[in-house]
């Protein structure tokens, strides 16, 4: 049974229960509280008008993101921008991996966890509706991989391409704070992404998306034209590369850009 926690950025309480190994856990998540399961999970999703269960990896420590109000808020986001009923992502094509711009996995999440996007923080995008960003999954600087919402959730990520793309966040300030233990967990959980997905078949850095000269870039979809494109500098060329590069090498995939 896939075990769902809740993170308490405030800190931990006397009491409070963990996952196994549950040293590892306090160290490195304080306070994450087992309390959703996955029959939870799957009452959201059907209230949300999703129609499969949520996909989730093994091999992730599972962290909810993804409550009623965000995916009702999901849902009007991808219904003004993409034409969509329901907030479930049925056939991705893409992965965009991306970088967080915090140094700690603390301070990542906590940007992540509210439901709605802060519009004074964020007002080059907050035109594009209240829902908050966030990725699929978010990869520590140790490699550790957390995943923040189900494979078959759309979540806000990369404008023009949520609607098909599963995103992988990475904690780290800008590009050169990546690691290779980061570019190693990124490229096994392609993998595994791959292969319950084998609609998949590209690979970009969030810098790429504008790119139009790029084939994935034939997948891109706005139904709202007052919406503006932002400019994207993460991960950068660098960790993409040798996210490539791992994949090619030790597991021979290669994956359109």
């Amino acid at each position: 049974m896939v075990e769902w926690f809740r993170p308490n950025l405030a800190g931990p309480t006397s009491g409070d229960a963990v996952s196994e190994p549950q040293a590892m856990e306090r160290a490195v998540v304080r306070g994450m509280k087992p309390v959703r399961r996955v029959a939870q999970v799957l009452l959201v999703l059907a209230l949300a008008g999703c129609a499969g269960a949520p996909v989730f990896d093994g091999e992730a420590r599972q962290v909810n993101l993804f409550t009623e109000e965000r995916l009702l808020l999901t849902a009007d986001y991808v219904g003004r921008h993409y034409g969509s009923e329901t907030p479930e992502l049925r056939e991705p094509r893409m992965v965009v991996l991306h970088y967080t711009a915090f140094g700690t996995l603390k301070e990542s999440l906590r940007f992540f966890v509210p439901a709605r996007l802060d519009g004074d923080a964020r007002r080059d995008i907050r035109s594009g509706g209240e829902v908050n960003v966030s990725a699929h999954y978010l990869v520590d600087t140790d490699g550790t991989v957390y995943q923040l919402a189900p494979e078959n959730v759309i979540c806000r990520h990369t404008i023009c391409f949520n609607h098909v793309a599963i995103g992988i966040e990475n904690v780290g300030k800008g590009a050169a704070s990546l690691t290779e233990r980061q570019a190693e967990a990124n490229a096994a959980l392609v993998r595994r992404i791959l292969a319950r997905h084998p609609s998949v078949t590209y690979l970009i850095g969030h810098q790429e998306y504008r790119d139009s000269s790029l084939p994935h870039h034939a997948l891109c979809r706005e139904d709202d034209p007052t919406y503006a494109f932002t400019d994207k500098i993460d991960p950068g060329a660098a960790f993409l590369k040798r996210v490539r590069a791992i994949l090619r090498e030790r597991y021979g995939i290669v994956l359109k850009d």
